[in-house]
Protein backbone atom coordinates (compact mmCIF):
# COMPACT_ATOMS: atom_id res chain seq x y z
CA UNK A 1 0.00 0.00 0.00
CA UNK A 2 1.56 3.28 -0.98
CA UNK A 3 -0.73 5.71 1.12
CA UNK A 4 -3.04 5.07 3.94
CA UNK A 5 -5.78 7.46 5.26
CA UNK A 6 -6.75 7.27 8.53
CA UNK A 7 -10.41 8.49 8.87
CA UNK A 8 -13.26 8.88 6.64
CA UNK A 9 -14.76 12.39 7.45
CA UNK A 10 -14.76 15.23 5.16
CA UNK A 11 -10.91 15.67 5.81
CA UNK A 12 -9.62 11.87 4.88
CA UNK A 13 -12.63 11.67 1.77
CA UNK A 14 -11.33 15.03 0.39
CA UNK A 15 -7.40 13.87 0.32
CA UNK A 16 -9.05 10.03 -1.29
CA UNK A 17 -10.74 12.59 -3.73
CA UNK A 18 -7.31 13.63 -5.16
CA UNK A 19 -5.31 10.98 -4.44
CA UNK A 20 -7.54 9.14 -7.13
CA UNK A 21 -7.37 12.06 -9.42
CA UNK A 22 -3.71 13.16 -9.08
CA UNK A 23 -2.14 9.76 -9.01
CA UNK A 24 -2.21 6.05 -9.87
CA UNK A 25 -0.54 5.39 -5.89
CA UNK A 26 -3.01 2.50 -4.54
CA UNK A 27 -4.61 4.24 -1.43
CA UNK A 28 -7.01 3.12 1.11
CA UNK A 29 -8.80 4.90 3.65
CA UNK A 30 -9.49 3.12 6.77
CA UNK A 31 -11.98 4.18 9.87
CA UNK A 32 -13.34 2.88 13.00
CA UNK A 33 -16.49 3.74 12.31
CA UNK A 34 -19.38 1.47 10.80
CA UNK A 35 -20.01 3.95 7.83
CA UNK A 36 -17.92 7.34 6.47
CA UNK A 37 -18.72 10.39 8.34
CA UNK A 38 -19.62 8.44 12.04
CA UNK A 39 -18.48 10.55 14.19
CA UNK A 40 -21.31 13.10 13.24
CA UNK A 41 -23.29 11.10 14.24
CA UNK A 42 -21.90 10.32 17.88
CA UNK A 43 -22.79 14.29 18.84
CA UNK A 44 -26.15 15.75 20.01
CA UNK A 45 -29.24 14.78 17.90
CA UNK A 46 -29.92 18.56 17.44
CA UNK A 47 -26.57 19.18 16.26
CA UNK A 48 -26.53 21.32 12.80
CA UNK A 49 -23.92 22.58 11.11
CA UNK A 50 -22.51 26.29 11.47
CA UNK A 51 -22.17 26.38 7.90
CA UNK A 52 -23.86 26.80 5.16
CA UNK A 53 -25.07 24.03 3.05
CA UNK A 54 -22.39 25.75 0.33
CA UNK A 55 -19.65 25.52 2.33
CA UNK A 56 -20.41 22.10 3.93
CA UNK A 57 -19.43 20.29 0.86
CA UNK A 58 -16.33 18.73 -0.60
CA UNK A 59 -14.58 18.96 -3.99
CA UNK A 60 -16.60 17.25 -7.02
CA UNK A 61 -20.00 17.07 -5.12
CA UNK A 62 -22.39 19.85 -3.80
CA UNK A 63 -24.13 19.48 -0.63
CA UNK A 64 -28.15 18.43 -1.74
CA UNK A 65 -31.13 21.11 -0.69
CA UNK A 66 -32.69 21.06 2.76
CA UNK A 67 -35.25 22.21 4.71
CA UNK A 68 -32.87 24.55 6.62
CA UNK A 69 -29.89 26.69 5.47
CA UNK A 70 -27.94 24.59 7.81
CA UNK A 71 -27.27 21.14 7.63
CA UNK A 72 -27.93 18.71 10.69
CA UNK A 73 -25.47 16.19 11.63
CA UNK A 74 -27.32 13.62 10.08
CA UNK A 75 -27.78 15.05 6.84
CA UNK A 76 -23.96 16.00 7.09
CA UNK A 77 -23.06 12.12 7.65
CA UNK A 78 -25.23 11.16 4.53
CA UNK A 79 -23.63 13.34 2.04
CA UNK A 80 -19.74 11.88 3.60
CA UNK A 81 -21.59 8.03 3.08
CA UNK A 82 -22.48 9.55 -0.53
CA UNK A 83 -19.06 11.40 -1.07
CA UNK A 84 -17.71 8.04 -1.06
CA UNK A 85 -19.83 6.13 -2.89
CA UNK A 86 -20.22 8.70 -5.96
CA UNK A 87 -16.12 8.85 -6.03
CA UNK A 88 -15.63 5.08 -5.54
CA UNK A 89 -13.51 5.62 -2.94
CA UNK A 90 -12.00 2.73 -1.13
CA UNK A 91 -12.79 2.94 2.50
CA UNK A 92 -12.61 0.14 4.68
CA UNK A 93 -14.98 0.46 8.22
CA UNK A 94 -14.77 -0.94 11.25
CA UNK A 95 -11.48 -1.00 10.85
CA UNK A 96 -9.59 0.36 14.14
CA UNK A 97 -5.75 1.60 14.47
CA UNK A 98 -4.74 0.04 17.37
CA UNK A 99 -1.12 0.88 16.41
CA UNK A 100 0.94 3.01 14.05
CA UNK A 101 4.90 2.91 14.10
CA UNK A 102 7.88 2.98 11.66
CA UNK A 103 8.43 0.24 9.76
CA UNK A 104 12.13 -1.18 9.89
CA UNK A 105 12.07 -1.18 5.96
CA UNK A 106 11.16 2.16 5.54
CA UNK A 107 7.18 3.66 5.42
CA UNK A 108 5.18 3.09 8.21
CA UNK A 109 3.08 -0.51 9.64
CA UNK A 110 -0.76 -0.27 11.40
CA UNK A 111 -1.58 -2.42 13.21
CA UNK A 112 -5.20 -3.30 13.27
CA UNK A 113 -7.24 -6.21 14.70
CA UNK A 114 -7.70 -7.47 11.51
CA UNK A 115 -4.06 -7.46 10.81
CA UNK A 116 -1.12 -5.02 9.72
CA UNK A 117 -1.13 -2.60 6.73
CA UNK A 118 2.09 -1.74 5.36
CA UNK A 119 2.54 1.71 3.90
CA UNK A 120 4.76 3.95 2.49
CA UNK A 121 3.00 7.30 3.46
CA UNK A 122 0.06 7.69 6.49
CA UNK A 123 -1.99 10.75 6.13
CA UNK A 124 -3.82 11.24 9.63
CA UNK A 125 -7.01 12.48 9.20
CA UNK A 126 -9.14 11.99 12.40
CA UNK A 127 -10.30 15.57 12.56
CA UNK A 128 -9.89 17.94 16.08
CA UNK A 129 -12.54 16.11 18.37
CA UNK A 130 -10.86 13.28 20.18
CA UNK A 131 -9.87 13.38 24.09
CA UNK A 132 -12.78 15.69 25.95
CA UNK A 133 -10.81 18.09 28.00
CA UNK A 134 -12.21 18.51 31.65
CA UNK A 135 -10.85 21.18 33.57
CA UNK A 136 -9.16 20.02 37.25
CA UNK A 137 -12.58 21.26 39.26
CA UNK A 138 -14.23 18.22 37.35
CA UNK A 139 -12.19 16.04 39.48
CA UNK A 140 -13.36 17.36 42.96
CA UNK A 141 -16.98 16.98 42.22
CA UNK A 142 -19.19 14.65 44.51
CA UNK A 143 -20.38 11.91 42.44
CA UNK A 144 -23.71 12.87 43.28
CA UNK A 145 -23.68 16.18 40.96
CA UNK A 146 -24.08 14.09 37.53
CA UNK A 147 -21.18 15.51 35.15
CA UNK A 148 -21.74 15.48 31.44
CA UNK A 149 -19.10 16.49 28.43
CA UNK A 150 -20.33 18.03 25.61
CA UNK A 151 -19.42 15.01 23.75
CA UNK A 152 -21.67 12.44 25.92
CA UNK A 153 -24.73 14.97 25.95
CA UNK A 154 -27.11 13.36 23.23
CA UNK A 155 -30.79 15.37 24.66
CA UNK A 156 -32.08 17.79 27.53
CA UNK A 157 -33.00 14.15 29.08
CA UNK A 158 -29.85 13.26 29.77
CA UNK A 159 -29.40 15.39 32.00
CA UNK A 160 -31.42 15.27 35.85
CA UNK A 161 -33.68 18.12 36.96
CA UNK A 162 -32.83 20.70 38.53
CA UNK A 163 -30.05 24.08 38.27
CA UNK A 164 -27.35 23.09 35.03
CA UNK A 165 -24.18 25.02 35.20
CA UNK A 166 -22.93 24.92 31.32
CA UNK A 167 -19.17 25.49 31.68
CA UNK A 168 -18.09 27.35 28.25
CA UNK A 169 -18.16 30.24 26.08
CA UNK A 170 -18.30 28.82 22.08
CA UNK A 171 -20.75 27.70 20.17
CA UNK A 172 -21.00 23.89 21.44
CA UNK A 173 -21.59 25.33 25.26
CA UNK A 174 -24.35 28.52 23.58
CA UNK A 175 -26.30 25.64 21.61
CA UNK A 176 -26.75 23.48 24.59
CA UNK A 177 -27.56 25.93 26.76
CA UNK A 178 -30.26 27.23 24.79
CA UNK A 179 -31.55 23.16 24.01
CA UNK A 180 -31.75 23.01 27.88
CA UNK A 181 -33.08 26.30 28.65
CA UNK A 182 -36.57 25.09 27.80
CA UNK A 183 -36.63 22.28 30.01
CA UNK A 184 -34.32 22.98 32.86
CA UNK A 185 -32.97 25.75 35.15
CA UNK A 186 -29.41 27.01 33.41
CA UNK A 187 -26.52 28.72 34.06
CA UNK A 188 -23.48 29.36 31.73
CA UNK A 189 -20.28 30.04 32.96
CA UNK A 190 -17.71 31.78 30.51
CA UNK A 191 -15.56 34.56 31.00
CA UNK A 192 -16.26 36.05 28.25
CA UNK A 193 -18.96 35.73 25.37
CA UNK A 194 -18.65 37.18 22.15
CA UNK A 195 -21.07 37.03 18.99
CA UNK A 196 -21.39 37.21 15.29
CA UNK A 197 -25.07 37.85 13.73
CA UNK A 198 -25.89 34.21 11.56
CA UNK A 199 -27.32 36.71 9.14
CA UNK A 200 -26.06 40.69 7.58
CA UNK A 201 -28.57 42.57 5.03
CA UNK A 202 -30.45 39.09 5.13
CA UNK A 203 -27.49 37.21 3.66
CA UNK A 204 -25.39 34.27 5.59
CA UNK A 205 -22.43 35.16 7.69
CA UNK A 206 -20.20 33.22 5.73
CA UNK A 207 -21.16 34.94 2.44
CA UNK A 208 -19.66 37.62 3.75
CA UNK A 209 -16.66 36.23 5.25
CA UNK A 210 -15.89 34.51 1.60
CA UNK A 211 -16.41 37.51 0.06
CA UNK A 212 -14.35 39.71 2.00
CA UNK A 213 -11.51 36.40 2.19
CA UNK A 214 -11.46 36.42 5.79
CA UNK A 215 -12.34 32.69 5.59
CA UNK A 216 -9.56 32.35 4.02
CA UNK A 217 -6.95 34.02 5.53
CA UNK A 218 -3.51 31.79 6.64
CA UNK A 219 -2.87 30.54 9.86
CA UNK A 220 0.49 33.44 10.42
CA UNK A 221 -1.34 36.15 8.70
CA UNK A 222 -1.57 39.23 10.69
CA UNK A 223 -6.17 38.68 10.12
CA UNK A 224 -5.46 34.77 11.31
CA UNK A 225 -3.05 35.87 14.26
CA UNK A 226 -5.85 37.91 15.12
CA UNK A 227 -8.79 35.86 15.10
CA UNK A 228 -6.84 33.07 17.15
CA UNK A 229 -6.24 35.20 19.88
CA UNK A 230 -9.96 36.52 20.06
CA UNK A 231 -10.86 32.61 19.96
CA UNK A 232 -14.17 31.91 18.73
CA UNK A 233 -17.09 33.54 18.26
CA UNK A 234 -20.84 32.52 19.01
CA UNK A 235 -22.74 32.49 15.70
CA UNK A 236 -26.32 34.14 16.28
CA UNK A 237 -27.89 35.81 19.50
CA UNK A 238 -30.34 33.40 20.67
CA UNK A 239 -27.62 32.96 23.90
CA UNK A 240 -27.37 36.75 24.66
CA UNK A 241 -31.34 37.06 23.59
CA UNK A 242 -32.02 34.67 26.92
CA UNK A 243 -29.39 35.77 29.01
CA UNK A 244 -30.70 39.40 28.70
CA UNK A 245 -34.69 38.37 29.35
CA UNK A 246 -33.47 36.11 32.58
CA UNK A 247 -33.79 32.99 31.21
CA UNK A 248 -30.27 31.46 31.51
CA UNK A 249 -28.35 33.19 34.15
CA UNK A 250 -24.60 34.43 33.03
CA UNK A 251 -21.68 33.62 35.31
CA UNK A 252 -19.23 35.71 33.59
CA UNK A 253 -16.27 34.59 35.20
CA UNK A 254 -13.87 31.23 34.71
CA UNK A 255 -14.13 28.14 36.90
CA UNK A 256 -11.51 27.38 39.19
CA UNK A 257 -12.54 24.85 41.45
CA UNK A 258 -14.47 21.68 42.53
CA UNK A 259 -14.78 20.29 46.13
CA UNK A 260 -18.16 18.22 46.90
CA UNK A 261 -21.24 19.82 45.32
CA UNK A 262 -19.39 23.01 45.08
CA UNK A 263 -17.64 24.85 42.13
CA UNK A 264 -16.14 28.01 42.44
CA UNK A 265 -15.29 30.82 40.44
CA UNK A 266 -12.25 33.14 39.71
CA UNK A 267 -14.05 36.20 41.48
CA UNK A 268 -14.52 33.77 44.87
CA UNK A 269 -18.19 33.23 44.16
CA UNK A 270 -19.59 29.51 44.21
CA UNK A 271 -22.32 27.80 42.55
CA UNK A 272 -23.94 24.53 43.41
CA UNK A 273 -25.56 23.16 40.50
CA UNK A 274 -27.54 19.64 40.26
CA UNK A 275 -25.37 18.74 37.15
CA UNK A 276 -22.04 20.37 34.75
CA UNK A 277 -22.45 20.04 31.13
CA UNK A 278 -18.67 20.71 30.24
CA UNK A 279 -18.08 22.41 26.84
CA UNK A 280 -14.86 22.88 27.51
CA UNK A 281 -13.77 21.66 23.86
CA UNK A 282 -11.19 18.84 23.35
CA UNK A 283 -7.42 17.80 23.33
CA UNK A 284 -5.39 15.88 20.97
CA UNK A 285 -5.46 12.32 22.00
CA UNK A 286 -3.29 10.07 19.60
CA UNK A 287 -2.06 7.12 21.75
CA UNK A 288 -1.68 5.02 19.30
CA UNK A 289 0.58 6.96 16.95
CA UNK A 290 4.07 5.79 18.17
CA UNK A 291 6.11 7.78 15.16
CA UNK A 292 9.54 9.49 17.13
CA UNK A 293 8.76 13.15 16.03
CA UNK A 294 5.43 12.84 15.10
CA UNK A 295 3.93 14.90 18.62
CA UNK A 296 5.36 17.46 20.55
CA UNK A 297 5.66 17.39 24.12
CA UNK A 298 1.88 18.48 24.80
CA UNK A 299 1.05 15.57 22.08
CA UNK A 300 -0.36 17.95 19.43
CA UNK A 301 0.63 17.49 15.65
CA UNK A 302 3.92 18.47 14.65
CA UNK A 303 3.53 19.93 11.51
CA UNK A 304 4.06 22.84 9.00
CA UNK A 305 1.08 23.42 6.83
CA UNK A 306 0.08 19.78 7.42
CA UNK A 307 3.40 18.63 6.50
CA UNK A 308 4.61 16.54 9.23
CA UNK A 309 8.95 16.55 10.63
CA UNK A 310 8.81 12.86 9.65
CA UNK A 311 8.57 11.75 6.17
CA UNK A 312 5.89 10.34 4.34
CA UNK A 313 3.76 11.33 7.84
CA UNK A 314 1.15 13.98 6.76
CA UNK A 315 -2.11 15.46 9.19
CA UNK A 316 -5.34 16.69 6.79
CA UNK A 317 -8.70 18.68 8.48
CA UNK A 318 -6.25 20.27 11.57
CA UNK A 319 -8.01 23.40 13.17
CA UNK A 320 -6.16 26.23 11.36
CA UNK A 321 -3.35 23.85 9.48
CA UNK A 322 -2.94 26.50 6.59
CA UNK A 323 -6.33 28.88 7.11
CA UNK A 324 -9.23 29.76 9.05
CA UNK A 325 -11.24 27.01 7.49
CA UNK A 326 -8.61 24.12 7.32
CA UNK A 327 -10.89 22.12 9.61
CA UNK A 328 -14.13 22.63 7.76
CA UNK A 329 -15.42 21.22 4.53
CA UNK A 330 -15.43 24.22 2.49
CA UNK A 331 -11.74 24.39 3.17
CA UNK A 332 -10.59 20.77 2.97
CA UNK A 333 -9.97 21.31 -0.83
CA UNK A 334 -6.72 23.22 -1.44
CA UNK A 335 -5.20 21.57 1.51
CA UNK A 336 -5.92 18.30 0.10
CA UNK A 337 -4.61 19.26 -3.23
CA UNK A 338 -1.32 20.76 -1.38
CA UNK A 339 -0.85 17.59 0.47
CA UNK A 340 -0.95 15.29 -3.00
CA UNK A 341 1.94 17.55 -4.22
CA UNK A 342 4.06 17.14 -1.23
CA UNK A 343 3.61 12.99 -1.79
CA UNK A 344 4.09 13.28 -5.37
CA UNK A 345 7.70 15.46 -4.47
CA UNK A 346 8.31 12.47 -1.81
CA UNK A 347 7.79 10.03 -4.43
CA UNK A 348 4.79 9.06 -5.33
CA UNK A 349 4.02 9.00 -9.17
CA UNK A 350 1.19 10.91 -10.37
CA UNK A 351 -1.14 9.72 -12.91
CA UNK A 352 0.17 12.94 -15.63
CA UNK A 353 4.19 11.84 -15.31
CA UNK A 354 3.15 7.68 -15.64
CA UNK A 355 0.99 8.61 -18.77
Amino acid sequence: MEVLVIGAGQAGLGAGFWLARRTLASFLIVDAGPRPGQSWCDRWDSLRLFTPRRFSALPGLAFPAGPSRYPTKDEMQAYLAAYARRHDLPVELDTAIEVVEPSEGGGFLAHTAGGTIRAGHVVIATGPFHGPALPAAAAGLDPEVRQLHSSQYRRPADVPSGEVLVVGGGNSAAQLACELAVTHQVTIAAPRLWYLPDKILGVSLYWWIYATGILNVGTDSRVGRLIRQRGDAIIGRQLARLIADGTIRLLPHRVTTGHGSTIGLEDGTSVTPSSVLWCTGFRPHYPWLRVPGALDVDGSPRHEGGASPVPGLAWMGLPWQTRLNSSIADGIDRDAKALVSRLESQGLTSAARRA
